[in-house]
């Protein structure tokens, strides 16, 4: 069984070992809408859910790691088929640390030195950013900037593919941001920019760099306090949010190159659900530039009567038709889940099984993708763009 090793970075209080316990319950149990769960070893499982119950807790919020604290959690996925065999075609190993490691590092201890060495080695970084950071840099509180200086600097040691997984969504979707916003906003920063424009340089292949907004509680169980910084439990359930898409990205990025060649080996729908997938990005990208041709259409108007007649009335009915075709492939992207879900519980090898599990979350990314535009960036002739 493979193990990809990822290692969560951010400092404390950027809610690393909340995420991983949030993707633990969610994941723990089989859900129709997911259709495959994980496992961990009963101590892990144990101490996630305890870290869990706190969270769910009306009053208290988990104690932040301590310095010495260095935890590695092994998530099993798993599909349990229709004839009730189960398969287990990978597993995804979690380094968890006290984010003083990085925010007041002490190269002379061992659990430093492991924590670096980590950083160092993985090809797969997680890099938590604090909602409620990203929130104030909105109101031009920059002490962000900070968290991305000690990142980056560890980045530039590291050959990692890096999805940037923006925490306590919850707090900027409350304020009424989008992911386009946050992105742009983070993006203007010049360390921000100049580490993304790296990152997209040095890793050519890894299909851009991700930012992924997640909420371990969900949009309604908590609120912003009147001092801008704690979180106030509003009494509800926590209901995740995106916490399984940093998940299946790793794995989607870690197979890119391998799914080429699985390509050729694949069933005529599923190379139908890949050409979808690609007529979907190219009808995304036609409907980011109608802006450009209404104003260029506006502009030909006032010096052509029959491209005032295009004006007035071809350039609505291009968007329209655009705009069909994006909703019409986005439903039949819906349709693929089911249908690969559907699939992958039929495996009858762990090869089989780890084949329709990358196509499910390869699907699911799409999906996600389409309700986040923005969420990737890739590298396109220009510095950076986004999709």
């Amino acid at each position: 069984m493979p193990e990809i090793p990822v290692t969560v970075l951010g400092p404390s209080e950027s809610g690393k070992t909340v995420y991983l316990a949030s993707l633990f319950r969610r994941l723990a149990i089989p859900r129709p809408d997911i259709g495959f769960h994980v496992q961990l070893p009963p101590e892990q499982s144990t101490a996630l859910n305890r870290i869990y119950q706190q969270v769910a807790s009306p009053d208290t919020w988990p104690d932040p790691n301590r310095r010495a604290s260095i935890d590695e959690w092994e998530f099993t996925c798993s599909v349990r088929t229709s004839t009730n065999e189960t398969y287990s075609p990978f597993s995804i190993k979690y380094l968890d640390y006290s984010g003083e490691h990085l925010t007041e590092p002490d190269g002379r201890t061992e659990a430093a030195n492991r924590v670096f060495h980590r950083i160092e080695e993985s090809e797969f970084l997680l890099v938590l950013l604090d909602g409620v950071k990203v929130l104030r840099l909105f109101d031009g509180d920059f002490r962000l900037a900070d968290d991305f200086a000690l990142v980056f600097n560890h980045l530039m040691k590291s050959r990692a593919i890096v999805h940037f997984v923006i925490t306590k969504w919850d707090v900027l979707a409350a304020a009424g941001h989008t992911l386009e916003a946050v992105v742009d906003c983070l993006m203007q920063h010049p360390d921000m920019k100049d580490g993304v424009e790296t990152q997209l340089r040095n890793n050519p292949v890894s299909g851009g760099v991700r930012f992924i907004p997640v909420s371990s509680v969900g949009l309604d169980f908590a609120a912003l306090g009147p001092d801008g910084r704690s979180m106030i439990k509003k009494g509800t359930f926590p209901t995740p949010l995106n916490v399984e898409i940093p998940f299946m990205a790793v794995l989607v990025d870690l197979f890119q190159a391998s799914l080429k060649s699985m390509a050729q080996e694949a069933a005529p729908e599923d190379r139908m659900i890949a050409q979808r997938r690609q007529l979907l990005d190219r009808l995304r990208m036609a409907k980011d530039k109608m802006p450009i041709v209404r104003a260029f259409l506006r502009t030909a108007a006032s010096k052509s009567p029959v491209m005032r007649v295009v004006h007035d009335y071809m350039a609505d009915a291009l968007m329209t038709y655009v705009e069909t075709r994006v909703s019409d492939h986005g439903e039949r992207v819906a349709r693929d889940i089911a249908q690969l879900r559907s699939r992958m519980l039929q495996a009858a090898s762990e090869k089989q099984a780890l084949t329709g599990v990358v196509a499910l979350f390869e699907a699911r990314l799409a999906e996600f993708e389409e309700d986040y535009p923005g969420s990737r960036l890739i590298e396109r002739g220009t510095p950076w763009r986004t999709t």
